[in-house]
């Protein structure tokens, strides 16, 4: 009886309310993760801590207010996911902590600068999980089915690694490569964990509940595609085809940690591409 009723409480009630839900997490992921984002200054919003405080406070106050009005109770921690994003950019915006300096080689200082950026992002968003009632499993941070997880992250993770060697073999210093390996893991797997966890981790089950699973898996794709385009990488075809990959990308790992209900197959399938991408930077430093 009680499944049917979960159930019941889970499943979109119709299409309009479907379309209409994606629409709003959509459109309060557009604010955060592309106006809000704090790594690039494309629009006035950006690297704005006005802007980022006071979407941030804007979002926790929609979340308190739509789980205290029971018809609206349902989209609370959809919304109080939003508000842990926006937090987010805002611990990002203080650059309270900073590892890296000048005196460093240029991979440890990319290394280092990543590892701060996880240190500001992580324990501020697992804080705020706790704080809002969920723990580490409603974010995925569990076993799950770990060894489907192991096999499918650790077979891209070489792939991808193997790829990114190849296309840079003719033109690659094989020495530094070598003596930049423990920075070089360092970089992706900080990047890996920390961007699952902020750009899926904590929304997929809360999106899920509301516009079904492959709605959770395309608005998040989307996110992560979009959040992206205005990125540095020197990428083939330029910014809108790196952002189509990353949204393909990001759609294979939303499926696979719903799949799997664990983040481990997605950090080590996320690494591996970021492996292919950085391996091309660490020639050109």
């Amino acid at each position: 009886m009680s499944e049917g009723i979960q159930t019941a409480v889970s499943k979109p009630s119709s299409k309009v309310q479907t379309i209409i839900a994606a629409g709003g997490l959509l459109a309060g992921g557009i604010a955060i993760f592309v106006f809000g984002n704090p790594y690039y200054r494309v629009f006035p919003t950006n690297r704005n801590q006005t802007y980022a405080v006071g979407l941030t406070v804007f979002s926790l106050v929609l979340a308190l207010v739509f789980r205290r009005i029971p018809s609206l109770a349902r989209y609370g921690t959809a919304v109080y996911a939003l508000f842990v994003a926006a937090a987010v950019t805002v611990s990002l915006q203080t650059g309270m902590i900073r590892l890296h300096h000048s005196a460093m080689l240029p991979m440890q200082n990319l290394a280092m600068d990543k590892l701060s950026q996880f240190l500001m992002i992580v324990p501020i968003l697992m804080s705020l999980i706790c704080l809002g009632g969920g723990d580490a499993g409603s974010i995925f941070i569990k076993l799950g089915d770990w060894k489907r997880g192991l096999r499918f992250g650790l077979l891209w993770f070489v792939l991808f690694g193997a790829a990114g060697l190849a296309i840079q073999w003719g033109a690659m210093d094989l020495e530094a490569l070598v003596t930049a390996v423990p920075y070089l893991l360092l970089f992706v797997f900080a990047n890996a964990t920390m961007e699952e966890l902020w750009f899926r981790g904590i929304f997929l089950r809360s999106f899920e509940a509301l516009i079904g699973r492959w709605g959770a898996v395309v608005v998040t794709a989307v996110l992560f595609g979009a959040s992206h385009i205005n990125a540095t990488y020197d990428f083939p075809g330029g910014s809108i085809i790196f952002g189509v990959v990353v949204f393909i990308l990001g759609a294979v790992g939303a499926h696979a940690m719903l799949k799997d209900d664990s983040v481990i197959g997605p950090i080590l399938f996320h690494a591996g591409y970021d492996l292919m991408i950085i391996v091309p930077v660490i020639n050109s430093l």
